[in-house]
């Protein structure tokens, strides 16, 4: 999979976006997810704005992103600040720059992490629940620990499966 990611930078000869090779471990990038690229000597903060199965830049050419950040963008934003670059003929990075979240790459506020991959695995109560022996279970909390009885997995796989979130 190739990740097409625009890089913070305020240079406005730049023309991206500029196509990286994404390994397995970095399967769960999408649209709107901030790498760490390399860029000429230096490493820069980016953002994905599209991802492709192929790319014009020969396959021996191409890079990988250092890491994966936890600070994702909305794709909704992305394109919004996409437009508002075009719109008001100014460069993506300033356009990004509005809709990512408070001190990303500007150096301030909180430091930036790596993304992390949580593992969700059935519990001794989670199966105690199952069996209808802890109380009744909403349908969103019988259908996680439905996935979970299946095995283990990674927590945004589950929840994308059953159409969950954090408050489940």
């Amino acid at each position: 999979m190739i990740a097409k990611v625009e890089p913070l930078t305020p240079a406005r000869a730049l023309r991206g976006p500029f196509d990286y090779r994404l390994s397995a471990e970095l399967s769960g990038v999408g649209v709107g997810s901030m790498l760490v690229v390399p860029f000429g000597r230096q490493r820069l903060l980016g953002v994905v704005v599209d991802l492709a199965g192929t790319s014009d830049v020969p396959a021996e050419r191409l890079v990988e992103p250092l890491s994966a950040l936890e600070a994702d963008v909305p794709e909704a934003l992305v394109r919004l600040g996409l437009w508002v670059a075009a719109e008001y003929v100014s460069t993506p990075a300033r356009g990004l720059a509005l809709v990512l979240p408070p001190g990303t790459g500007t150096g301030s506020g909180r430091p930036l992490l790596p993304r992390r991959s949580l593992r969700a695995a059935l519990t001794d109560g989670g199966r105690v629940a199952l069996n209808g022996e802890g109380g009744r279970l909403g349908e969103r909390q019988r259908a996680v620990l439905d996935a979970l009885a299946a095995g283990p997995s990674s927590a945004s796989a589950v929840t994308r499966l059953v159409g969950a979130d954090h408050s489940t």
